[in-house]
């Protein structure tokens, strides 16, 4: 790696660590490019060299974390699935993901929360929605859904990244492997078993 190379990468992360302080502060609209370069200690110029605005800065980062996201899809889409083994094939999947988010919680802690932005919630719970049809919805005779589809991606969808954002905002106390495997139970037999409720109460009623 050359001189070069190696100073733009330095730059890029002054100015990606000064816009993640600064998110931690104030909301995205109230940014500006000023206040990014004035904390990454750099010129306009210099910040103009790599980024259009700081949206562009937004989108950059955004587009970064669903190219991770959307090669674990791209390489499961095509796994087979067998309903009695589903938390044995999908658990694999959904720990990759939730790998991802750990491993970019300084960015996305701050983009799902209250500065952050609210397009690209929208975004993240339309992978989820992709996540669930890339696996189950496609490859279930539709007819024999209970309720509306769109319902049921509603719920689950909303559900995974409430908990994920949640996991996110009280500093990941768990690991990945275990949000993953609750997340994983709570969805095919849902909540009332799987955080064992069902079976206090029915113990209760004895």
């Amino acid at each position: 790696m050359s001189k070069t190379d190696r100073r733009i990468i330095r730059t890029k992360n002054d100015i990606k660590q000064a816009f993640f302080s600064l998110l931690s502060e104030k909301n995205f609209e109230a940014i500006t490019v000023r206040d990014i370069t004035e904390r990454a200690n750099i010129n306009r110029g210099t910040f103009y060299l790599h980024y259009v605005d700081k949206y562009n800065l937004l989108e950059q980062y955004e587009n970064e974390i669903f190219e991770k996201f959307n090669v674990i899809l791209d390489e499961t889409t095509n796994l087979e699935l067998d309903v009695n083994q589903f938390l044995d094939e999908r658990l694999p999947v959904m720990i990759r993901i939730l790998h991802v988010f750990y491993e970019e919680a300084d960015f996305l802690k701050l983009i799902l929360g209250p500065n952050g932005d609210p397009f690209f919630h929208e975004k993240m719970r339309q992978f989820f929605v992709r996540y669930f049809n890339t696996f189950l919805v496609n490859r279930i005779d539709k007819s024999k859904w209970r309720f509306p589809i769109e319902l049921i991606l509603a719920y689950n969808s909303n559900a995974l990244l409430g908990v994920i954002t949640y996991w996110l905002q009280h500093d990941m106390q768990q690991s990945p492997e275990e949000i993953a495997t609750m997340l994983a139970e709570t969805m095919i037999n849902g909540p009332f078993e799987a955080s064992g409720l069902r079976s206090i109460i029915e113990k209760d009623s004895e």
